[in-house]
């Protein structure tokens, strides 16, 4: 007779928990991507057996698992392995991801045949060495200046195209 009455009152209390409305503490797992590194007033290196190839200085770098994102940066990338030309592009907020590099706000590239580039954000690759962006910009060369919209540059073959250009040439006789 205790057995039962026992057996009753836990089927009941089963029951009286079913229904009962209950709080669950759910962890909510967060993936926030830190940095694996980060530098503050660095100069970074990649060096090859026979010399540098590009030099990397920034305020602060902050290194993850495929992507670099530097701020205040100026990266310095040879040309090609024959000569001493470099590239040198500039900018305050850099992302890098692998030689592709996107720059933004006062972007500076300053190409080896003495391009210069100055806009607000602009798309370069290191190894085809090819640049281009969506917003205005100024270009100069020597006494020549190019000021637009849209550009794409190669700078190994000197091929320049944008819209809305206007430019200014200082044309020299030769009498």
């Amino acid at each position: 007779m205790g057995i039962s009455k026992f057996m009753i009152l836990l089927i009941m209390l089963t029951v009286a928990f079913l229904f009962v409305e209950k709080d669950y503490l759910v962890q909510s797992i967060t993936k926030e991507k830190k940095p694996r590194v980060s530098f503050v007033d660095s100069t970074m290196y990649e060096i090859s057996e026979t010399r540098v190839n590009q030099i990397v200085k920034s305020k602060q770098a902050d290194i993850y698992k495929n992507k670099e994102e530097l701020i205040d940066a100026t990266v310095i990338a040879k040309v090609n392995e024959n000569n001493y030309d470099t590239n040198i592009a500039s900018s305050q907020n850099m992302l890098k991801i692998g030689d592709k590099i996107v720059l933004n706000n006062n972007v500076n590239l300053q190409l080896s045949n003495g391009v210069n580039i100055k806009t607000e954000q602009l798309h370069y690759n290191l190894k085809t060495q090819i640049a281009h962006n969506e917003v205005p910009f100024v270009v100069t060369r020597g006494s020549d200046t190019f000021i637009g919209n849209s550009l794409f540059i190669n700078s190994v073959t000197e091929e320049l195209k944008a819209k809305n250009t206007k430019f200014r040439m200082k044309v020299e006789n030769n009498e």
